[in-house]
């Protein structure tokens, strides 16, 4: 009799919880919808130029008239990169001429549903800038995942870039150290479309139900460089980009850039870039998950000894290090580029 009460009594449990999930989800949901369309409405596109590139729109701030352009490449995923660099780019303006690419299924770009490949993501950057009338030669400041994106075109178009200055941003060595390395033969999906449907789950608690709404926005969303308009578009538009997270741009470029990895893996052991680099590097806390936050260190110093002229910066903060250590790494970057300025006379 007392296990039949006891299974009884959890049985009671049980239902209860389940019960309280369903109700908190479906509130969750229906708040969270509510306010997803409230902040579609709220977007408006107040900063940049729309250039055309394969029949849809790139969105490109441009500001400054310096001689030296410097070009920002977002991290994957970053929800409004023209207000995510603003904290840097708004103590450079004044020396320089900087551009910043929101490339497709990002800030207030279009959606897009062709490749999404490495190549050519660059190759519609190049031409945003072109179709923009800004010429290089360039100094690309990639954060993340644009590091690759600078790499490879340093690599593939050397006459076009001047220097690149990275805001912990990635480099192919970080594939090799992660503590479940990764195969690149066997790891690297084969059917985009079949990879997709396989997040539709993930995808349905997160950008459907809403628990995207537990995630923080980038420290750049509450930075004081930024007009109360433009944190609330910050935010409205991470939300709606999040939420987008299952349309073909946003995770086709997931799996293309793994397939861009293979493509990178060349550069582990043979030649890269041969460009000026200045590296900003946080304290790691970024991988711990994949990797020793040492190791993020290493592999950028293993990088910078690499190339004729290179600087390590090490800062004692988070990931986006344009953003929580702004002023240092704007007068780093300054004295970096005005060296070059010396080294052409």
């Amino acid at each position: 009799m007392k296990i039949k009460k006891a299974i009884r009594v959890t049985g009671k449990v049980i239902l209860v919880i389940i019960c309280t999930a369903i109700v908190f989800l479906t509130g969750l949901c229906v708040v969270h919808q509510s306010k997803l369309k409230k902040e579609r409405a709220m977007i408006k596109h107040i900063a940049g130029q729309y250039a055309e590139v394969d029949g849809h729109n790139i969105n490109v701030y441009t500001e400054g008239d310096g001689e030296k352009t410097l070009v920002f490449l977002a991290g994957f995923g970053t929800p409004s990169p023209v207000f995510d660099f603003k904290p840097l780019y708004s103590k450079l303006t004044s020396r320089y001429r900087i551009a910043v690419i929101e490339k497709f299924g990002y800030g207030y770009s279009d959606e897009y549903e062709g490749d999404r490949s490495l190549d050519t993501v660059v190759r519609q950057n190049r031409e945003a800038l072109k179709v923009s009338g800004i010429e290089g030669p360039y100094i690309l400041v990639p954060h993340s995942a644009g590091g690759i994106e600078a790499i490879w075109w340093a690599d593939h178009y050397p006459e076009e870039v001047e220097a690149i200055i990275g805001l912990d941003s990635n480099v192919p060595e970080q594939y090799d150290v992660y503590r479940t390395p990764v195969d690149f033969d066997t790891a690297v999906p084969k059917d985009v479309d079949e990879c997709i449907a396989s997040m539709a789950g993930y995808d349905f608690l997160n950008y459907t139900i809403g628990l995207i709404r537990f995630m923080p926005m980038p420290p750049a969303a509450s930075s004081d460089a930024l007009t109360s308009d433009e944190k609330e578009q910050y935010t409205a538009l991470g939300y709606v980009m999040y939420c987008k997270g299952a349309s073909a741009t946003f995770q086709r470029e997931t799996i293309m850039t793994d397939k861009a990895l293979k493509d990178m893996r060349e550069y582990h052991d043979g030649p890269i870039p041969d460009v000026p680099t200045l590296f900003f590097v946080s304290d790691g806390s970024v991988m711990k998950q994949i990797m020793d936050p040492g190791d993020w260190v290493k592999i950028h110093e293993n990088y910078i000894s690499r190339v004729n002229k290179g600087e390590l910066v090490c800062l004692d903060c988070g990931h986006y290090v344009h953003a929580e250590k702004s002023d240092e790494v704007a007068a780093s970057m300054i004295s970096f580029i005005e060296g070059l300025s010396e080294e052409t006379k």
